[in-house]
């Protein structure tokens, strides 16, 4: 299964190099610059991730957060910044986010690592639902192994 990610930032270079970095990876990734129509893709359509920049115009990246985890309260959304404080790192994961990145990006393999585990963490649960739906009654059936 392709992992659909959505990027969310309103610097073009960014969207540009994370999107081609993480196509070449095998996934499909839409990118916007416009918090607004992010949230319009993301409530039509199924993204398993989003990276999310948290100094946007018009809608901040705490703010796309809410209403991300609104509209699907299943994507994982893991924020960027280069502007950051403990407090604004904390609002962020009390607010859903999976994870948090420091721009500028030293390192894109650990990015890519963090995303592949907010991906597969996604698999988990479809799995878990599929199974769920084939035997609601035994809870105990479930493999965590989207693999398996």
């Amino acid at each position: 299964m392709v992992c659909k990610l959505i990027i969310v930032d309103d610097e073009e270079q960014i969207l540009s190099a994370l999107g081609t970095f993480f196509g070449l990876r095998g996934y499909e990734v839409v990118t916007s610059s416009d918090p607004s129509d992010a949230l319009e893709r993301i409530r039509m359509e199924k993204f398993h991730v989003a990276l999310l920049d948290i100094n946007m115009p018009k809608v901040n990246g705490i703010e796309l957060l809410r209403l991300i985890k609104e509209a699907r309260p299943t994507v994982q959304v893991i924020m960027m910044t280069a502007y950051t404080t403990i407090e604004k790192a904390i609002e962020c994961v009390e607010r859903g986010a999976s994870d948090y990145l420091l721009k500028p990006f030293q390192d894109l393999e650990e990015m890519a690592d963090i995303v592949k585990m907010a991906a597969d963490r996604v698999r988990r649960w479809e799995v878990v639902a599929r199974e769920s739906l084939r035997n609601p009654k035994d809870v105990t059936a479930h493999r965590l192994n989207p693999d398996s």
